[in-house]
């Protein structure tokens, strides 16, 4: 597959990974936005068979590449998963919510009684599950990176993170 190996970017300077983005990708635009966060919306990729527009970099103060996130307008499905454990092998943890309860909810409506926006606070479970559970975040701990997949299934949208730094909570070694 001729896709780029995000993981080989990370702990490179900034202006090495513009050159790769710059080279895989048409009119690659990375800006700016906040202290070592650089965020492009003018690529197009295929990324094991899904379609990215969006991908932002989080760097060190030194512009030196920490993480790498694709972002995908739809939940990653299970072609791209299966693609994707060829390459990286079968995740260390796939956690799904279980035992959600609502605790609040409600909306807030124009001058009309319009709906413009509505909350939901929830509270649950995290527990190890399987792809086809829906989860909520799944996690492969490679040697030198982790890789970390946020699935928002209600939005339709998600993310693949590559990264140096481990996830905030403690990822057992691969198997």
């Amino acid at each position: 597959m001729d896709t780029i190996k995000f993981e080989e970017l990370l702990e490179e300077h900034l202006s090495e990974v513009k050159k790769a983005v710059s080279t895989n990708f048409k009119e690659s635009n990375i800006e700016k936005i906040k202290a070592q966060l650089y965020f492009s919306q003018n690529f197009n990729m295929n990324f094991y068979g899904m379609l990215s527009h969006v991908l932002s970099l989080e760097t060190d103060e030194s512009d030196i590449v920490k993480s790498i996130t694709i972002h995908f307008d739809k939940v990653i499905n299970r072609q791209f998963y299966d693609s994707f454990i060829e390459k990286y092998g079968e995740p260390d943890h796939i956690h799904v919510i279980s035992n959600r309860k609502i605790i609040s909810e409600g909306s807030i409506k124009d001058d009309i009684g319009n709906v413009i926006q509505h909350a939901r606070k929830s509270e649950g479970d995290l527990i190890e599950g399987t792809f086809d559970e829906k989860p909520l975040f799944m996690i492969w701990k490679k040697e030198n990176f982790y890789i970390q997949a946020f699935l928002r299934h209600k939005q339709n949208i998600s993310e693949i993170m590559f990264n140096t730094e481990s996830p905030p909570f403690n990822v057992k070694p691969s198997k």
